[in-house]
This record gives structure tokens, C-alpha cells and sequence, in this order.
């Protein structure tokens, strides 16, 4: 069997700039996510890669048609109700949310940001597994170095937990901001590693950033080739990562695993 490539992707309203102090609308927002969904998904459609998207049950309420549709050739998943803040009842509730509207029984859960998750709560609502780990150290978000690099259950509760994929050894992360900001060839390459180190790889991404943010008021490394540039890229990383292995959503990976 060849390695898997797993794509995920965090279907959120695009509150980023308010991180910044740049105020933005709700409306702004989610259409900002509906125009990089848009071309993402056309992107998806022309290699048929089916890839598990993460989506907060607050986005998925805008865009009931859409989320319906996308569940035709991808997983949806929970990235909670809403991308900020949290309440314990959230992940309960965002899947009943998500499940009404797909009509289709949600597995999975990731909480935004990569916070710190009570599996317990995860447990409760039902979920099969949780992706909330990102096992590397991002400097004022996590230390994630002393946690398990690949999937694995967790004993306590026996959800499964998958992490997002990191490199052998140093931990690089291979998440968004290290595709849109390191030499092409050297992300690459870390990923080839990885896949022969782990028999599969695990990377996240945002609708969003497929929309063209040049104007919006966010630092330049985080709206680095957006856009059609992004796309553009994209589709490199697509080829090369074809060569090497099956594309397949987190459910249909862990049935095999």
C-alpha cells in the first residue's frame, strides 16, 4: 500500500484580522472564506483528492448548501461553533449542528488555534478521534515537543488522536505558515522525509488563504502567497506529493490503519 497523504483544511470565518486589531465584518468574513473555498475546492476537483475539512458549526449555519455539498466528496469534521471562544458544551453541540446539516454522522474534531483540549469533553459528544495536536513548539502558542509525533490513542478516554505532521527528529512544523514561507523545494523535501519516516503525511491549510489578501491589514508572512499565487503553489506541492503516495480523508485513513 502506498503511503497516505492526508489534506485537511479549517473551514472557519475569517476572524484573523481581529487578532491584529483590524476590524473586519461578520459578512467580510465569511465571504472571504467563500471566495478562497471556491477556488480551493475547484483546485481539489480537478486531482479528485478527497480531504477532511474542519468546519465551525457558526460558518457551517451560513452556508448550509455549500457544507451540504462539500460532504458529497469530502469529510466534514468539527472545528467547534465558533472560532472564538469556548465553551465545554461547544464540541457536544457543534456536532449536533453539523450532523443536522450534512446528514451525515461527524467523526472528528480539531479546536481552533490548536488550543489545549479536555479530551474527555470529545469523548462525550461522540467523537471517533481528535486532531488538535500540532506536536512541535510554536513560541507563544504551544510546546507540543514532549507529545507523541504520530497517531495514536489515547488511554484515558481511548479516542484516537492524530496529530498534524511534523518532521523526524527536529519537529519541524509542516503546517500553513511553513508552505507559504520557506523555499519550495526545502518544505518538499522535509515532507518526503516525513512520508518515508511515518508511511503517511498530515498537513493543514485554510479556505481562506486562497482568497487574494493583499489588502487586507495582516502581517506579510501570513498572507504570503495568497491567492492565485497560493493556487499556484499548491498545485506544485500536489504533483510532487502524487508521486509518492494516496490522497484519503482522516476517517478513510484510520479504517485502514
Amino acid at each position: 500500500m502506498k503511503p497516505q497523504i492526508l489534506l485537511t483544511f479549517d473551514l472557519e470565518e475569517f476572524d484573523l484580522p481581529l487578532e491584529f486589531g483590524c476590524p473586519i465584518s461578520e459578512e467580510d468574513q465569511i465571504n472571504i472564506s467563500n471566495i478562497g473555498l471556491r477556488r480551493l475546492t475547484g483546485l481539489l476537483l480537478k486531482y479528485n483528492l478527497p480531504s477532511t475539512f474542519f468546519t465551525t458549526s457558526f460558518y457551517a449555519e451560513k452556508n448550509k448548501e455549500l457544507i451540504m455539498d462539500l460532504s458529497e466528496n469530502h469529510e466534514i469534521a468539527s472545528h467547534s461553533k465558533c472560532h472564538s471562544g469556548f465553551k465545554d458544551t461547544d464540541p457536544s453541540d457543534s456536532k449536533t449542528e453539523i450532523e443536522r446539516i450534512t446528514g451525515k454522522k461527524i467523526n472528528g474534531f480539531r479546536m481552533p488555534h490548536f488550543r489545549e483540549t479536555d479530551l474527555s469533553l470529545i469523548k462525550a459528544a461522540g467523537y471517533h478521534y481528535d486532531s488538535s495536536v500540532n506536536p512541535t513548539l510554536i513560541p507563544g502558542r504551544y510546546n507540543n515537543l514532549f507529545t507523541q509525533r504520530r497517531v495514536y490513542h489515547d488511554i484515558r478516554t481511548g479516542l484516537i488522536e492524530i496529530p498534524v505532521s511534523v518532521s523526524p527528529v527536529i519537529r519541524f512544523p509542516l503546517f500553513w505558515l511553513s508552505f507559504k514561507n520557506i523555499p519550495f523545494p526545502v518544505y518538499l523535501h522535509m515532507c518526503k522525509k516525513t512520508i518515508r519516516k511515518d508511511s503517511y503525511l498530515h498537513l493543514y491549510f485554510h479556505p481562506w488563504e486562497f482568497a487574494e489578501l493583499g489588502s487586507i491589514k495582516i502581517p506579510g508572512y501570513l498572507k504570503t502567497f495568497s491567492g492565485s499565487l497560493l493556487s499556484e503553489r499548491f498545485e506544485k506541492l500536489i504533483a510532487e506529493l502524487k508521486k509518492v503516495g494516496d490522497f484519503s480523508t482522516i476517517s478513510g485513513f484510520l479504517e485502514i490503519h
